[in-house]
């Protein structure tokens, strides 16, 4: 072999590895995937919930001022309220609530998701199958819910998945993901 020949060989592999680079085909950790840096969040309030009152990265949000939220029900578990507020970066800042338990009780508690969720993350038991180059329709939720005296904390998703045959559905599924990240009955 001749020596152009031998450096060509050589050369390819790291000249290959490049272009695949630059056109961002670099691997990734599939759980890295499921990363996401803005949110949406929502409001739910349940169980005789009154005067709910949410700041978030400078912005108050109020919900169940007039009535109060009625018993949660089955068909309420992993529900995304319809009505969300803002488009935020991850965590910008502490959440800070205070609501009206069923009693009348007066509740205030704050978390920082930053503290109790340092990457966050939406929690998916098949990350192999998330679409990486768009993994989520629309972005991430945080759903903040009022349940009389605790307050829980969800992430909501519609992920894009890859199907189990491909050749069956060739195009992409939708996955809804709702997990708890934080739970406090004060």
């Amino acid at each position: 072999m001749s020596i152009s020949v031998l450096l060509a060989k050589k050369a390819l592999g790291p000249l290959i590895a490049v272009f695949l680079i630059l056109q961002g085909c670099t691997p990734m950790a599939k759980d890295d995937v499921l990363k996401f840096s803005t949110h949406d969040i929502g409001l739910a309030c349940y169980g005789g919930v009154t005067n709910a009152w949410l700041q978030y990265a400078g912005m108050v949000s109020e919900l169940c001022d007039t009535e109060a939220g009625r018993d949660k029900l089955p068909t309420d578990i992993n529900r995304v309220p319809g009505s969300l507020a803002g488009f935020y970066q991850a965590f910008e800042s502490p959440l800070e609530m205070k609501w009206r338990s069923r009693d009348g009780t007066e509740l205030r508690h704050t978390v920082d998701l930053k503290k109790e969720i340092p990457v966050p993350r939406i929690k998916y038991d098949h990350p192999e199958r998330v679409f990486d180059k768009e993994p989520f329709q629309g972005v991430p939720t945080v759903v903040v819910e009022y349940d009389d005296r605790t307050v829980n904390v969800y992430f909501a998703a519609t992920l894009q998945v890859r199907p189990l045959d491909p050749a069956t559905r060739p195009s992409v599924e939708h996955v809804d993901v709702f997990t708890l990240v934080y739970s406090r009955t004060l």
